[in-house]
């Protein structure tokens, strides 16, 4: 395409859907590369909204974003009950995709999804904006460098507390009236934050590591008086996956939990080393061992030291922008993608992985029962 703008439209003019358009406009690695030309969303306030944007046309329909003349690209972020229809729609009309977590509800929609993909040829990118994280890019460089050996155990939580979703004004106590959130359709898990950045840091960015086995439960202890507000989903969520390769990570997802601020943490262990980031963002600490050599002390003898801002940027160049960056680096890859015809780093199959993963994860958890995952062929 060389240096022409890639023209988008979106799907979807909510808040997310709002911070990609200024993600895209302002940010410095983005800026320029891309024009927003259309957008549908049915809500009449977000149209009202929408005819502020000069140049922009107003779809009446979905299928009328994607009738748009001149458009190249889509970004879904429209409820996730209509990603697999949107997506697989998006991508039969020739338009490359961007789709907002989850990718799709089950395992038909995510198969169809992959099809349409391959058919069309198109850049599909899975919106897990988490795997891209400093730290997350930096455990996942850790493992597939062998600078810490192979991966024994990853641990990845996302504890952020969602109640405003289920309150009318999005603010309030228990007497607060109950409106309905699509985040009812889902576990906790399914809206992962915490299975694709697991899923890197045991083998990469280039090559997520697949789970193959989970057991997983689900409570709803953070729920008021024992009556979750998130119903009929849980209110947290606890699993432990399984590798090909025998690694284990755990995973852990809220949607009602008392605590502040929100709690994003990464963590890796390989056979000679290790690093914890215990909140994102904030300086974590990585150890090396010398060999198998124990000290005095009865402890593993090697080298730690602390991984703040600096030390991360020496592997994992530092990005302004929302999600500490994340978000315009995984724009960037899919821009990239467009641009020099190269695959997404979450295309279809990666984001099955990560997907399946979720959706196996709530069926263990409501079966209380170990569940085996299926595995997609990776883009290699």
């Amino acid at each position: 395409m060389g240096t022409r703008k890639i023209k988008y439209g979106l799907a979807g003019f909510g808040l997310n859907g709002w911070g990609h358009i200024m993600e895209i406009k302002f940010g410095p690695l983005l800026r320029g590369r891309a024009e927003f030309i259309a957008c549908f969303d049915p809500n009449p306030k977000n149209q009202q909204k929408l005819s502020k944007h000069k140049n922009v046309k107003i779809a009446q329909s979905f299928e009328d974003l994607l009738d748009t003349p001149g458009m190249d690209a889509i970004i879904v972020s429209s409820p996730p009950q209509f990603h697999a229809d949107q997506v697989v729609a998006g991508l039969e009309a020739g338009k490359h995709v961007y789709s907002e977590v989850p990718m799709a509800l089950n395992e038909t929609e995510i198969e169809r999804i992959i099809a349409a993909e391959e058919l069309s040829r198109k850049k599909y990118q899975y919106g897990e904006n988490y795997t891209f994280f400093s730290e997350v890019l930096y455990a996942g460089n850790l493992i597939s460098s062998g600078k810490i050996g192979p991966a024994v155990y990853a641990e990845s939580e996302y504890l952020h507390d969602v109640t405003y979703r289920w309150r009318q004004g999005f603010m309030g106590g228990p007497e607060t009236p109950r409106i309905e959130s699509w985040y009812s359709l889902i576990e906790p898990m399914q809206y992962a934050h915490t299975i694709g950045p697991a899923q890197v840091a045991l083998g990469g960015i280039e090559s997520p590591a697949p789970f193959i086995e989970v057991k997983s439960y689900i409570n709803s202890n953070g729920g008021y008086q024992g009556d979750p507000i998130c119903r009929p989903s849980g209110s947290f969520q606890v699993a432990l996956f399984r590798t090909e390769n025998n690694a284990v990570a755990k995973c852990a997802n809220a949607f009602v939990i008392a605590r502040e601020p929100t709690r994003m943490m990464i963590q890796v262990i390989g056979r000679t080393g290790s690093y914890e980031c215990y909140q994102i963002g904030k300086p974590g600490r990585q150890f090396i061992a010398d060999g198998h050599k124990i000290t005095r002390f009865r402890h593993r003898k090697g080298k730690a030291k602390r991984v703040g801002k600096f030390q991360l940027s020496r592997n994992v160049p530092l990005r302004l922008g929302t999600y500490h960056g994340a978000q315009p680096r995984i724009m960037d890859n899919w821009f990239t993608s467009i641009e020099k015809d190269l695959i997404p780093a979450l295309n279809a199959k990666v984001a099955a992985n990560m997907c399946m993963a979720g959706i196996c994860a709530a069926k263990s958890a409501h079966q209380n029962s170990s569940e085996s995952i299926p595995v997609y062929n990776s883009k290699h």
